[in-house]
């Protein structure tokens, strides 16, 4: 499966002409997951060439302005275009609210099911490959930080052991990589675990943005091979992130390094900064594995093999 996250939207609070407001997909083969909707999103997806037919669920942080305002433009465009299959819709509690009132006053419908979700934490989706799971982070109003992760996957083929038990190359080695067992024409049994090494762990992304750092996102974010999480602030600007309960990007540094992710990518960057580069090296003296996101940045997040 090729996992692919997408930064739609750097900045935080107010849009710049190099940051759009809060957005962030993650593609998985056929499958498309969008969290945060702020204003423009709508055009980030045409301009990062996505597939808003793919899209299974839309997953909102919370609901002040600069993360949700572009949710009713995206779902009347969901409307205008074929679509049979429902969209998860999730959030914290309000959020149902919020799409009734502007469904009524914007005057739209939908052909397909909406399957609204409001949680205060929690396996929100899950399917034989994916879950998305959320839990509380720590901001001004009630927010949700969400974890995609890749469920465990079947340990690699070992074709010369099967080779030596007796199993032929064709049908029956995809049965065995299925995890089936197979008979042997001399009657011998092979099983699946015979012939597969040890299962390989999935891949984890966390979506953490508007949270000081806080030990839910801690544990939600253990192990992360990509965690996309709020940086606000320098750390010059210790008090007023703490006041405004966001994260500067030291603070944010120290989590993603307590939490022992691979990557860290900071986003929610204020519009006081025209150039980033002194925020990107104080997180690098503390997690050297750390970027700043860019509208439109990709990040493709390999198997492990």
């Amino acid at each position: 499966m090729v996992i692919t996250v997408t930064i739609l939207g750097s900045g935080g609070t107010i849009p710049t002409l190099t940051r759009n407001l809060p957005a962030t997909a993650i593609q998985c083969d056929g499958k498309l997951f969008l969290f945060d909707c702020g204003e423009g999103t709508q055009t980030q997806i045409v301009r990062a060439k996505l597939s808003i037919g793919k899209l299974e669920g839309i997953f909102i942080s919370h609901l002040h302005g600069d993360h949700v305002m572009g949710l009713p433009g995206l779902l009347m465009t969901l409307s205008q275009v074929p679509r049979e299959k429902p969209l998860i819709l999730c959030g914290p509690k309000g959020l149902r609210e919020f799409i009734e009132c502007n469904r009524r006053f914007l005057g739209f419908q939908h052909s397909f099911d909406l399957d609204v979700i409001e949680t205060t934490g929690g396996t929100v989706f899950d399917d034989d490959e994916l879950g998305i799971d959320c839990s509380p982070a720590d901001h001004s109003c009630f927010t949700l930080a969400y974890g995609l992760r890749e469920n465990e996957r079947p340990g690699r083929f070992l074709t010369e052991e099967a080779k030596r038990l007796g199993v032929q190359p064709g049908p029956l080695f995809g049965q065995l990589q299925a995890g089936e067992s197979v008979m042997l024409d001399d009657g011998r049994e092979v099983h699946s675990d015979d012939v597969l090494g040890p299962p390989r762990r999935g891949r984890k992304i966390v979506y953490a943005t508007d949270t000081r750092p806080c030990d839910e996102v801690a544990l939600l974010a253990h192990h992360a091979d990509v965690l996309v999480h709020d940086g606000m602030f320098d750390d010059d600007l210790r008090d007023q992130a703490k006041l405004k309960k966001h994260s500067t990007v030291v603070q944010a540094a120290r989590l993603a390094k307590r939490a022992q992710v691979k990557r860290l990518i900071l986003t929610h960057v204020s519009n006081r900064y025209l150039d980033d580069r002194p925020l990107l090296l104080q997180a690098r003296s503390v997690f050297p594995n750390t970027k700043m996101a860019r509208d439109l940045m990709e990040i493709d997040v390999p198997m492990y093999k």
